[in-house]
């Protein structure tokens, strides 16, 4: 494990040392029931300039059930002009434009996203090697647990269903999460170094979180026979990266710089500024999307 570790970690610093890249941000589920089965993919296409600061996130949410499909897509712009950070998005029907923080701007961050899983991941050992964008990596399996995994789990949405609770009971869950089964967690290390792909399975860990949840409670979750007919098949986190230091080149849109500007509309719940906002966290979004579709 000691070396595999090193190596994991230092492919991890070589990614968040590039000036640029391109990034595939992916949380999938399926679901199936007695009569139907359900896919839910959160996808975010991710390429981002480090200096000057330039980001592009297309958001894409599927949803398949039979013949039904829904699609919705969200596109983020951001960037430094002068001294202030810039943030420009769409959900195809109009642009809404805002001032923007450094840390909304961090969670576009692939590097950064990458680090908040691999952390405090530990015990890598080589798994053979895989071809990942055309070119040969190096796979390695390791697991992270504890608290590093309830953290995870909650920025995911994955805790969504304890959100109604009180706060004393979610800490109890919280804290009675950290001793569930680690998970499994695996990457992708090509020739040059670079850390090019992590994938994480959930579904064992949805499944231990589940049946955790209901120990603490006493009783399950699922409170009615029409939920419990729904039952989650697979759940998965994937990311990859590449381009480094040669991300794909972008120009934001005429019409997006020359939006309404909506940093000082008040806080009022206007329509326009939930639109950049719902982009914030893609990935907060997932779990909770995969809850709602579930419950349907």
């Amino acid at each position: 494990g000691g070396n595999a570790d090193e190596t994991v970690a230092a492919a991890l610093e070589k990614v968040k040392g590039a000036s640029s890249m391109d990034a595939v941000i992916e949380i999938a589920a399926e679901y199936t029931s007695e009569d139907q089965s359900l896919s839910v993919t959160n996808r975010m296409n991710l390429p981002t300039f480090q200096d000057p600061l330039k980001i592009k996130a297309d958001v894409v949410l599927d949803m398949v059930s039979g013949e039904d499909t829904y699609n919705q897509t969200i596109t983020m712009y951001a960037q430094k002009e002068g001294e202030e950070l810039v943030q420009y998005a769409t959900d195809g029907s109009y642009w809404a434009k805002q001032a923007t923080t450094r840390e909304v701007l961090d969670t576009y961050n692939a590097g950064d996203t990458l680090s908040t899983y691999l952390a405090q991941a530990s015990g890598f050992k080589k798994n053979g090697t895989e071809t990942v964008n055309d070119a040969e990596a190096v796979k390695y399996t390791g697991s992270l647990s504890g608290k590093p995994l309830v953290d995870i789990l909650d920025s995911n949405g994955y805790l969504e269903s304890i959100s109604s609770m009180s706060e004393d009971q979610q800490t109890k869950i919280k804290t009675n999460l950290e001793s569930m089964p680690a998970a499994e967690i695996t990457v992708w290390v090509d020739q040059e170094g670079y850390l090019v792909k992590m994938e994480m399975d959930m579904l064992k860990v949805i499944n231990n979180m589940e049946a955790n949840i209901d120990e603490t409670l006493g009783h399950p979750t699922t409170s009615t026979d029409e939920e419990s007919t729904s039952e989650l098949v697979s759940s998965v986190i994937r990311m990859s990266c590449s381009n480094f230091d040669a991300a794909t080149e972008f120009e934001i849109p005429a019409e997006a710089l020359e939006a309404e500007d909506l940093t000082n509309a008040g806080t009022d719940g206007t329509q326009s500024t939930d639109n950049t906002q719902d982009t914030d966290n893609t990935q907060g979004a997932a779990g909770a999307e995969d809850g709602s579709a579930a419950a349907e």
